[in-house]
């Protein structure tokens, strides 16, 4: 009788206490679809340059247009993931990506 109360007392109240929590972040790059084969420019004429932005995200690619406003003429295109260990409230930053840096707005992953 003695030992299920311990382990009842052990399951229920100091085990959650060891568990240890972990997200996923995503990098992501929003950017202007390109225009249809009748809307695109005449040869010859230099192409004009791709508007984006790099966003971290908890949220994949999929997730991310539903929960936030994505443009109907934008693509949101994953880059980059990697793992976080830790909690994510009180609106903490997130961790670093530990493979470098994030690729420079210049130069992004495509």
């Amino acid at each position: 009788m003695k030992y299920r109360v311990f382990l009842s007392a052990f399951f229920l109240f100091l085990l959650p206490g060891l568990a240890k929590a972990e997200y996923r972040v995503f990098l992501l790059k929003i950017s202007k679809r390109a225009p249809a084969a009748a809307e695109a420019p005449t040869p010859g004429t230099p192409p004009t340059t791709q508007d984006y932005r790099l966003v971290e995200s908890t949220l994949d690619h999929v997730q991310y247009r539903y929960y936030n406003q994505v443009a109907p003429d934008e693509e949101v295109t994953y880059i980059d993931t990697w793992r976080c260990y830790g909690r994510t409230g009180d609106f903490k930053p997130h961790c670093p990506n530990p493979k470098g840096q994030i690729p420079s707005e210049d130069s992004p992953a495509s």
